[in-house]
């Protein structure tokens, strides 16, 4: 979380980390706990088909692996519910850092959204500029071929398969492709993204 602004907030970074540190072992403790309990249990069976056979054969019984197992199921669902315990306080001391910044890290976010917007905006003008210098390219060769049209050629073929396309012809029906007009409303919107927008701005609609 606030991956973008973290390394302004040290403190907040130091809490991440700590959290992240007490998943992971909440996690591997979690694992820990489920397998030594279904060991505990196969130990349990185990013991009992041995002792009864031991019995029957009237040979000493031997010593169980059980209770062992049992000891370090204890152990280790207690090491888990003691890292639980620390997950929830070091998740409650985030939850009140949060609440003590929540101006300095609106405004950190909010200068890290008008500066990824400038990167955004100064992309898009490139790439509307290259748009714009592709479909003057594409005016042009469609203009030489209206003005001053190549010589036709005797046809000596076959006629040839013929592509019926219904309504006005434009690149969406006829290439697949976008509108021009769409692309470039598409880009210059974010172009004005570099303008600078309020992060969390509520709009007229918006309000009740």
């Amino acid at each position: 979380m606030f991956e973008v602004i973290i390394e302004k907030l040290p403190e907040l970074a130091k809490l991440e980390k700590t959290i992240d540190g007490l998943e992971r072992k909440h996690g591997e403790s979690q694992a820990r706990v489920q397998s030594l309990a279904l060991r505990a249990a196969q130990a349990r069976e185990a013991d009992l088909n041995s002792e009864a056979q031991a019995l029957n054969r009237g040979r000493k019984v031997p010593s169980p692996t059980e209770p062992r197992l049992a000891e370090q199921l204890a152990d280790a669902g207690r090491d888990g519910e003691v890292l639980e315990r620390r997950l929830r306080l070091a998740e409650g001391d985030r939850a009140r850092y949060l609440s003590e910044h929540h101006g300095e890290i609106l405004a950190h976010l909010e200068a890290a959204h008008a500066t990824e917007g400038e990167r955004v905006a100064a992309a898009a003008e490139a790439a509307l500029a290259a748009l714009l210098a592709y479909h003057r390219a594409e005016d042009d060769a469609r203009n030489l071929a209206r003005l001053h049209p190549a010589p036709a050629q005797e046809n000596t073929s076959g006629p040839e398969s013929v592509s019926v396309v219904w309504g006005h012809v434009n690149t969406r029906n006829f290439t697949g492709g976008p509108n021009r007009g769409d692309l470039e409303g598409t880009l210059q919107y974010l172009i004005s993204l570099g303008a600078g927008t309020v992060v969390g701005a509520v709009e007229e609609e918006d309000v009740a």
